[in-house]
């Protein structure tokens, strides 16, 4: 039987190393760092740390060409948007000894980089929120009258904003505070968009989840709807369900999908605008995402669908899943709670509900509770660590208030 190489070792990674286990399928899981979530699964069959593609390329490329280990044939699973860059980026090479679904780069960019993806859902007739691609100040002035707020200044690559500020995208209040934030980024050397924030609660993002295998057939497919992120409005999923299949969601991403020749497995994510009755396109996540335990729960086991595909030609579709199962972050959901708690808008009714439906978590206590006992410990860290910095950040508004500096948020 040949291994399944996992790159990277987030919680999408955790449910793809799980999802293989069960079927008695050797995972080999290249991480990062030990605290990683998916380090400590009992699934893992070897583990191996690498260097982080963002900081060196070569080094990953030379490590999974050169090894002595048996890792000829094996498929390729990357999980977080750096690494799916990255195969893309070596096909050439890496298909000498693996096998992937990680198409060329010209399809993996027009996805991971909005500001070709959402010209490319206009061209075939895929709503968006309205956008605005900027390139440098004079574009912000020349624009000025045209943007209302708040607004949304996002990433065209998120990977690489999340690493330099810890959030997706920045909410912006007005025209000064745009341009204090799009010069910033600016500095660093990222590529922005401007987008308008559709009105809605958390509830009104609904996602198209599917495998379409080598031969261009739809081998599985499901939809979900959020009930709640973390952090809330421009976050992760912290609370999910399974949906029955929605037609017109369905039909859009698939629209998309096809015109960018696209084959694997992907999420496409809409957000519903009541002032217009359409489903726009947020984001296509063409990987495992943090919520993949839901899908194979419900019996969407993409990574397998994967593995039989490319590994073993096989190719059976799935054509039913589980409606009405939620998927619950069991850690976010504890900081969710608290922060509602904080700012007294906590409907406890409501918050619990989910616990009340058939479900499945995050990290469950049944399946690896060395991992759970693990996840736990590093989870309460990682909020002390969160709430430290916090405290330090409103100090510093504090102090800087006090002296009279002036802040424009």
């Amino acid at each position: 039987m040949k291994k399944v190489i996992v790159l990277g070792a987030g919680y999408g990674a955790l449910a793809v190393v799980k999802a293989l286990g069960q079927q008695d399928i050797p995972v080999v899981l290249l991480y990062t760092a030990w605290d990683d979530h998916a380090y400590h699964s009992r699934f893992v069959s070897e583990r191996v740390k690498i260097p982080n593609p963002m900081d060196d390329s070569n080094g990953l490329l030379h490590l999974l060409m050169e090894t002595q280990e048996d890792w000829d044939g094996a498929l390729l699973i990357p999980t977080l948007d750096e690494y799916i860059i990255f195969v893309s980026q070596n096909r050439d090479k890496l298909k000498e000894r693996y096998v992937f679904t990680t198409q060329s780069w010209d399809i993996v960019d027009r996805i991971i980089n909005k500001d070709r993806l959402y010209p490319q859902a206009q061209k075939n007739d895929v709503p968006t929120p309205r956008f605005f691609l900027p390139d440098s100040i004079e574009f912000l002035n020349e624009h000025k009258e045209e943007f209302s707020y708040p607004c949304i200044l996002k990433p065209n690559e998120t990977h690489k904003f999340d690493r330099l500020y810890g959030k997706k995208n920045f909410v912006v209040h007005d025209f000064q505070n745009l341009m204090e934030l799009f010069t910033d980024t600016q500095k660093n050397g990222l590529e922005m968009m401007i987008s308008e924030i559709i009105p809605g609660d958390d509830s009104t993002i609904y996602s198209y989840r599917s495998y379409i295998d080598s031969q261009g057939e739809i081998l599985g497919e499901m939809c979900t709807q959020k009930l709640r992120q973390y952090p809330s409005g421009f976050g992760q999923a912290a609370v999910l369900k399974t949906t029955t299949l929605m037609p017109e969601v369905r039909e859009q991403a698939l629209r998309l999908l096809r015109s960018l020749s696209f084959h694997g497995q992907s999420i496409v994510e809409f957000r519903w605008d009541h002032r217009d009755n359409q489903y726009k396109l947020m984001e296509i996540n063409s990987r495992p995402g943090v919520t993949e335990w839901l899908e194979v729960k419900a019996g969407m086991n993409f990574p397998y669908m994967t593995y039989l595909d490319l590994v073993e030609n096989i190719r059976t579709p799935s054509p039913t899943y589980r409606k009405e199962l939620y998927w619950i972050h069991n850690y976010w959901e504890v900081i969710n709670f608290f922060s509602s708690l904080r700012r007294g808008n906590l409907n406890l009714y409501e918050f619990l509900k989910p616990y009340w439906q058939e479900k499945v978590f995050v990290v469950p206590f049944s399946d690896d509770p060395v991992l759970f006992l693990f996840e736990t410990y590093s989870n309460f860290k990682r909020a002390l660590r969160k709430n430290r910095k916090s405290f330090a950040s409103e100090s510093e508004v504090n102090s800087k208030l006090q002296s009279g500096f002036h802040l424009n948020h």
